[in-house]
């Protein structure tokens, strides 16, 4: 599991009922902890992906990162204890934190050094002929890319830190950049423009708040009165205040209440949880919203990923490229699955598709209805689903596992803004492999709910973090945006 964790510290909020909930203490990150003459610095991290990509996964693994002071010495921000791995395919549209409030010396710094493991990818093959030794197929084949070596990328950056201050600065990758193909296909960390450092706040990150952290989702480890604690098998784990604010969405209504109630009768330690956050001015995570995904303290292993259609055993089956996961079950081959990994799941016939509409949960003109994903033949390339599994086993096309419900989460996706006319605009250039839309599909968005990162005026390349219908017989707008982030 990976072991990176993020720790916010905020004063209390006691204004939730969860007193019969035990809370949690966590350590700090990173070189932590007070002192004169050091500023408290948080690092959040983001991509930029080219439109048209066919890469479905990227594995980033942080080992450390330090600045270079305008003295030229060196100092430690994030040194974990094990790799921290990040998957920046899901980055194209959402923000994730690296580390909150490390304390760095007060000074001027001329730029940042980000030292990496090997790199991995998982990329389709749609093109019609061999791509290294990945085979042409029919649709398409899946494919993995030669791990990139072990390095250190240094970009240049201008920051002044400034003693007692929270300060913050964000690291943009650009996969896209790192990925060669002389001579077939594989990862080259080192190439120009793999990385872009900026302490600029994006538009529309609200008044006060560093960067939005975007759906964490885990199975809760802790809860109290002021916090909460999640943990994902593949993405490591989160804690996050929680106050008055915070509203509750529970799309599948498991909970009494309804919106905005949290007690511990509907979100306890086992819950299955998605977390929408801010990453304050101050260096502390604060959750926005919780997502009620599975109510249950005893939920069954969860996997989550992108779909693609796919005979791996011999039969009516479908592919994921896996990007997150809570596994329990002990010898499960899922438990050490990481980024980038195939599962290939056989759909129970008793398999019911939910829906789950996270943050545009009651918005008015949502989607009434689960016409556009109620049955296995809504399953389409592209699609983030959610999915209980049993049976997990290693297999000769990966991990085969039987799946119990399918749950239709949020895609990210990346293309260019077509005709937009008002909350609706038309997205080009989507994946070929994704071969749902027999013209350009549109994307609803909602006044009170999407997200809009760095908008002025909505135009050129934007990445959506969308729900994906089934353009037959779904929504008009089979796209339903969470998030839209203008490149």
């Amino acid at each position: 599991m990976n072991s990176r964790k993020y720790v916010a510290f905020a004063a209390f909020a006691a204004i939730l009922s969860l007193s019969s909930c035990s809370g949690v203490k966590n350590p700090c990150t990173s070189n932590c902890g007070g002192g004169g003459g050091n500023a408290s610095l948080s690092v959040s991290i983001s991509d930029t992906p080219p439109t048209n990509t066919t890469v479905v996964s990227f594995t980033l693994p942080i080992v450390g990162i330090s600045l270079t002071s305008s003295s030229g010495g060196q100092v430690s921000v994030f040194a974990p204890g094990a790799t921290a791995n990040f998957e920046l395919t899901r980055l194209q549209s959402d923000s994730d934190v690296v580390v909150t409030n490390a304390s760095v010396a007060a000074g001027t710094y001329t730029a940042i050094n980000v030292t990496l493991g090997a790199a991995t990818g998982t990329f389709i093959n749609n093109s019609g002929s061999a791509v290294g030794s990945c085979p042409a197929a029919n649709p398409f084949s899946v494919c993995a890319i030669p791990n990139g070596a072990t390095t250190t990328i240094t970009a240049p950056i201008n920051l002044v830190l400034t003693g007692g201050a929270h300060q913050w600065l964000d690291l943009d990758f650009n996969y896209n950049n790192a990925i060669v193909t002389t001579g077939g296909i594989g990862i080259d960390m080192r190439q120009t423009g793999v990385l872009i450092a900026t302490t600029t706040v994006p538009t529309g990150v609200p008044s006060g708040d560093f960067a939005f952290v975007d759906d964490f989702t885990g199975r809760v480890t802790a809860v109290s009165s002021s916090s909460i604690t999640l943990s994902s098998t593949v993405r490591g784990s989160l804690t996050a205040t929680i106050n008055g604010s915070t509203q509750v969405f529970d799309p599948q209504q498991q909970c009494a209440g309804g919106v905005g109630n949290l007690n511990c009768t509907c979100i306890q330690k086992g819950s299955i949880v998605s977390l929408q956050g801010v990453l304050t001015n101050t260096g502390t995570v604060v959750a926005t919203s919780l997502d009620v995904i599975d109510a249950s303290t005893a939920p069954a292993d969860e996997v989550e990923g992108t779909i693609y259609p796919s005979n791996c055993n011999g039969g009516s089956n479908f592919g994921m490229i896996l990007s997150d996961s809570s596994i329990t079950t002990g010898g499960s081959p899922l438990a050490s699955a990481g980024f980038g990994s195939g599962v290939c799941l056989t759909v129970s016939p008793t398999a019911t598709p939910l829906v789950d509409f996270g943050i545009l949960t009651g918005q008015p003109g949502l989607p009434a209805t689960n016409a556009g994903f109620s049955t296995v033949g809504d399953l389409l390339a592209g699609q983030t689903i959610r999915a209980k599994v049993t049976g997990a086993a290693s297999g000769t096309n990966g991990i085969n596992a039987t799946a119990t419900a399918l749950i239709l989460r949020f895609s990210r996706l990346t293309g260019t803004v077509g005709t937009v006319s008002g909350p609706v605009f038309g997205i080009n250039g989507l994946p070929t492999y994704i071969t749902a839309f027999n013209v350009p599909p549109s994307v609803q968005t909602y006044t009170n709910a999407t997200l809009f990162e760095n908008v002025t005026t909505l135009s050129g390349t934007v990445s959506i973090s969308a729900l994906f219908y089934n353009p037959i017989g779904g929504p008009v707008q089979s796209l339903q945006a969470a998030k839209v982030r203008q490149h």
